[in-house]
């Protein structure tokens, strides 16, 4: 009986690893088959679209999640137009601001802010990424930052500082003194914009697979980090899926900044919140 089912074990064995390789080959071939068909659609796109300064490889899009060119541009815009709404509502300062995107990647939301009457820098701990926005960005004053603090400016240099999809990724030791640090680099009654994500995205469940925690821990507990299996490269030795309540994020972070509104739920690209923060007039650090 036992020689039997060995026997029977080999043959479905047999029967499915095939198709689990044919998978796989397949899966690789419709991978290679997008990377190489990029730049002809990002040509063809350029050409339909000639405002666009440019757009960055598959490889990149991939990592903040739109693959698809199209997506990659809408996404950045439904990102942009939240902050920018809410900037206009709250920054009393300098006519042309200088404005920090802490966390840029390729430009998904720097190239809508590229447009605007700004002085604008951007920082990233991925080499490449820089590199493709000073190519792609001249004017943009851009620059490569370590994982963990300080960034490469001096004190109180930016009179807004934005981040979109940083502290949704950060593990919890890097939380605050990345917090501190924007602190540090923005000019008293500077704006810092700052996204999280919290129960109206948990409830979509866009990062569901990834996390350990229910929707009963994030409420209980107020923020909940679950390191990734997986890394892309250029992220960092520590990266994961952090959550905050809106009620975590106003009596952790209305300790070192005034918080300006309420969060507002779901507005990034309908998932991610986004926090308006403001230094306080008097503090210099």
């Amino acid at each position: 009986m036992r020689k039997e089912l060995r026997n029977l074990t080999k043959r479905v064995y047999v029967i499915v690893d095939p198709q689990q390789r044919l998978r796989r080959e397949l899966h690789d071939l419709t991978k290679r088959t997008r990377v190489a068909l990029d730049p002809f659609n990002i040509l063809v796109y350029r050409l339909l679209h000639k405002d666009v300064p440019g757009v960055p490889p598959i490889e990149n899009r991939i990592r903040v999640g739109s693959r698809r060119i199209r997506r990659f541009m809408e996404a950045g815009r439904n990102c942009y137009t939240p902050i920018r709404r809410a900037i206009d509502q709250y920054y009393r300062g300098p006519s042309r601001p200088r404005v920090l995107d802490f966390g840029c990647g390729v430009g998904r939301v720097l190239q809508y802010f590229a447009r605007d009457n700004v002085e604008l820098y951007a920082c990233d701990v991925d080499a490449s990424a820089i590199e493709y926005v000073r190519r792609t960005f001249p004017a943009v004053q851009s620059a490569v930052n370590r994982y963990d603090p300080p960034l490469p400016y001096p004190d109180a240099q930016f009179d807004v500082v934005y981040s979109v999809s940083i502290w949704t990724h950060l593990p919890p030791h890097a939380q605050i003194p990345w917090l501190l640090e924007i602190r540090r680099v923005l000019a008293p009654g500077g704006l810092a914009l700052i996204t999280t994500i919290g129960p109206y995205g948990y409830r979509i469940g866009t990062h569901l697979g990834e996390v350990a925690f229910s929707l009963e821990d994030l409420l209980r507990e107020g923020f909940c980090y679950s390191e990734y299996k997986t890394k892309d490269p250029g992220t960092g030795p520590s990266y994961g899926a952090g959550y905050h309540t809106p009620a975590y994020v106003a009596a952790e972070w209305g300790k070192y900044f005034d918080i300006l509104g309420d969060v507002q739920e779901g507005v990034i690209d309908n998932l991610n919140d986004l926090v308006v923060l403001q230094k306080r007039p008097l503090e210099s650090a």
